[in-house]
């Protein structure tokens, strides 16, 4: 299996400062990418996003074994202890809260972990499909049947999150796996949510059919800005070849 991978990470539009951070780290011959979308505005945001990556990304690199569930799981779990710790101790770190979706793809097995509202999207045959559920108010209403999926796309408050690292020490995450087969040809996306609030579904799986993995990104990433990319935006390909 070979993997192919490109990315990019921008400011919202108007804005002074990229709250998002992105990692991408070759290991363990699989490949291990992070995103992470820095909540509540200003320093502390952006500080809470890179943190949160780094964290990860150190973890993955210093500890052995290869049950990488676990990883992912305890990775982000000392990531949160590590933010909370930072954001009652220190003035400027208060409100250090962030998303975190992890991905490690390895020998034909999707791991992933997932906090918050970015997202893990898996494109396969011509269809998109999301492998992460948001952890938001949205979503928790969606699920209950008080909203409508149209209704959801352009509620007032899509912006409010359930779950996210550095507000609490007891903190749940989302984790699974996924056996690729070995003859399809695979095509991940992660993406922060300044993504998913301009490009509906059906418009991320059109741009996402585009084969060149360089042009795909170009268009997602004029599509965003036409669209007026009101938040930061983050993205991750990541295409597998058998």
């Amino acid at each position: 299996m070979s993997l192919k991978y490109n990315s990019l990470s921008k400011c919202g539009k108007g804005k002074k400062q990229n709250e998002d951070s992105i990692g991408i780290l070759p290991i363990d011959g699989g490949l291990l990418c992070i995103v992470c979308d820095g909540l509540g505005g200003g320093v502390a945001a952006a500080k809470a996003s890179r943190f949160c990556v780094k964290t990860i990304q150190e973890y993955f690199l210093d500890s052995p074994g290869k049950n990488y569930l676990s990883k992912i799981k305890e990775s982000v779990i000392l990531a949160n202890a590590l933010l909370c710790d930072l954001s009652t101790s220190k003035y400027n770190s208060k409100g250090m809260t962030t998303t975190s979706d992890v991905f490690f793809l390895n020998s034909h097995t999707l791991y992933w972990g997932h906090i918050g509202d970015s997202r893990i999207y898996n494109f396969i045959n011509g269809k998109l499909h999301q492998l992460t559920k948001d952890h938001s108010l949205v979503q928790e209403m969606l699920d209950n049947g008080y909203i409508s999926v149209e209704d959801a796309s352009k509620h007032p408050n899509k912006n409010i999150i359930l779950n996210a690292l550095g507000e609490y020490l007891d903190v749940e995450i989302d984790i699974s796996k996924m056996i690729l087969n070995h003859e399809e040809h695979y095509r991940f996306m992660l993406c922060s949510d300044g993504v998913n609030v301009v490009l509906n579904n059906y418009e991320l799986e059109q741009i996402l059919k585009i084969i060149d993995m360089d042009e795909c990104l170009k268009v997602l990433d004029e599509k965003i800005q036409s669209g007026g990319s009101p938040d930061d935006y983050s993205i991750i390909l990541i295409d597998s070849v058998n």
